[in-house]
């Protein structure tokens, strides 16, 4: 199945950039080319810093690329959880703050002409039943403390049952690929270096230094910007990763106002329109589950479709994919330098609001880096989770890729096993006592992997709607073969048919996902 985004459908191609080759020397070296990374990557270039950009395949073609599309100064977890956990005043903070990087991605597109249908819009959570109906109000509630402008509507502004609407004003929507693909195309030059296909394998702290497939990077500080930070960290020791859908299809008849659309029910979907090549687009998000807890497949999809075609008249499904959210359990996220680190800085934890977050993130760090003072830094910042609990095989900061021993099998019994794995088929097997994950594709090739993850050990699940093996424990994610898709882990899974990692410094997938 073709897990392309509509994002990645309609933006316009971008011009290929460099793999680095040989060794630099730059002021920061930016891990992850999405929204964070360069954003980041414009502001401390702004503010006379040389920095260099290295993204393992395209830009923006993971969490960015498959995101929403969406710009909100709420937060997925509701205001009114922020409020619970860390008081009242936080919650306008946080509003402030998303605020303030809205604000910035409205300038930057003005600034250097950025063609990415940026709009302001609404923001609106609609109450699907009288259940739900109470939820938001109290978000309306929380809101209107926050000092965001807030307003309760009768029923719902879309074709879908719904009894309240909360609207909020101050959201925005775009084309995040276009978004980022120019802002990379504006901002690159002699003091902004920007690298796709390049793999970081490790990051030195002090001094800091960055390795990839071909050569070393001296710089002076490290952003980690790759939606949750490679290798091991305390801060992914209590993170909860969640997989996310997305469908997009045409959309026939006069389409709904622009705006940002939740409905919480029995299930919770987010909904928009998008306007592509004359074509009007229906996008809706939704089905969630923990990463790797269950095995799943293309239901995932199909439940999108049918809530999709029960309220609105569609053509064909054209756009299938999914994106991954990391929340911490205080529920804001973690961004600034790094616990037991000197130079090196991360930003992760955005659970569904990472545009917005790595917007925002992108401004802490650089405010950091150069020194500035910034009012929500201690709100955000990274140190807060070190408790003086550190779980086991977490006593320190670790981004370095293992080296996985090799997987080899042999003998007429373990052969058998293999053999019976029909085309299309996923098993997790234990062959001379060693856990393998198993797929043949409809063509009949046979994929054999280790069936541990290269990151902390935990165990896989197969992935049926991507064809991938999803890590139950930290998020990490790796295609059939054993190449790392995204997540932690730094190694790929050690395979049967060499004995070797897979992936590596192999050829790199040009059309395979990035950060944020």
């Amino acid at each position: 199945m073709d897990t392309s985004s509509l994002w990645q459908g309609t933006a316009a191609k971008s011009a290929c950039l460099p793999t680095l080759q040989t060794d630099l020397q730059v002021d920061v070296a930016i891990v992850g080319g999405g929204i964070a990374g360069l954003t980041a990557a414009m502001l401390l270039v702004e503010a006379g810093k040389r920095v260099a950009v290295f993204e393992a395949r395209k830009l923006g073609a993971c969490s960015t690329g498959n995101s929403t599309g969406n710009l909100y100064p709420t937060v997925d977890v509701n205001l009114q959880a922020i409020a619970a956990e860390h008081g009242p005043g936080a919650t306008a903070a946080v509003a402030a703050s998303r605020g303030a990087a809205i604000d910035l991605v409205a300038r930057t597109v003005e600034r250097l002409g950025l063609d990415c249908a940026f709009e302001r819009v609404g923001w609106h959570l609609i109450a699907a039943d009288a259940a739900h109906e109470q939820l938001v109000r109290d978000e309306h509630a929380a809101a209107t403390a926050a000092g965001l402008e807030a307003s309760l509507l009768d029923g719902a502004p879309l074709p879908v049952p719904g009894v309240r609407t909360l609207r909020v004003e101050g959201a925005a929507q775009f084309q995040p690929l276009a978004y980022v693909r120019q802002l990379a195309q504006a901002i690159g030059s002699e003091d902004c270096l920007i690298f796709e296909n390049t793999e970081v394998l490790a990051v030195d702290d002090e001094p800091p230094l960055v390795h990839t497939a071909h050569a070393r990077v001296h710089c002076k500080q490290v952003i980690l910007a790759t939606h949750t930070p490679a290798g091991i960290h305390l801060v992914q020791s209590s993170m909860d990763v969640v997989r996310e859908y997305g469908v997009a299809a045409p959309l026939h008849g006069e389409p709904p106002a622009p705006g940002v659309y939740w409905r919480i029910g029995a299930e919770r979907h987010s909904i928009r329109t998008f306007t592509a090549h004359g074509r009007d687009y229906l996008v809706v998000v939704g089905a969630a589950h923990r990463l790797g807890k269950t095995v799943v497949g293309g239901e995932r999809f199909d439940l999108l479709e049918r809530f999709a075609r029960a309220h609105f008249t569609l053509g064909p499904v054209e756009y299938r994919w999914s994106a991954q959210r990391y929340r911490m359990p205080d529920k804001l996220p973690c961004i600034g330098r790094n616990i037991d680190a000197k130079n090196t800085y991360i930003a992760t934890g955005f659970s569904g609001d990472g545009l917005t977050y790595g917007t925002l993130a992108a401004m802490l760090l650089a405010d950091d880096i150069l020194g500035r003072e910034n009012p929500w830094r201690d709100l955000y910042r990274v140190g807060r989770i070190d408790r003086g609990q550190r779980p086991e095989g977490f006593e320190q900061a670790s981004t370095r890729a293992p080296s996985p021993a090799p997987l080899r099998l042999d003998g007429a019994a373990a052969r058998a096993q293999l053999d019976g794995v029909k085309p299309g088929e996923s098993r997790q097997l234990e062959l001379q006592g060693q856990p393998v994950a198993v797929y043949r594709s409809p063509e009949g090739a046979l994929h054999v992997v280790s069936g541990k993850c290269t990151h902390m050990g935990c165990a896989l699940k197969w992935n049926g709607a991507e064809t991938s093996w999803d890590c139950e424990c930290h998020g990490s994610r790796f295609d059939c073969a054993g190449k790392v898709l995204e997540g932690p882990a730094l190694a790929p899974l050690p395979r049967l048919d060499t004995g070797a990692p897979a992936g590596g410094s192999e050829e790199p997938d040009p059309n395979a996902g990035d950060e944020e």
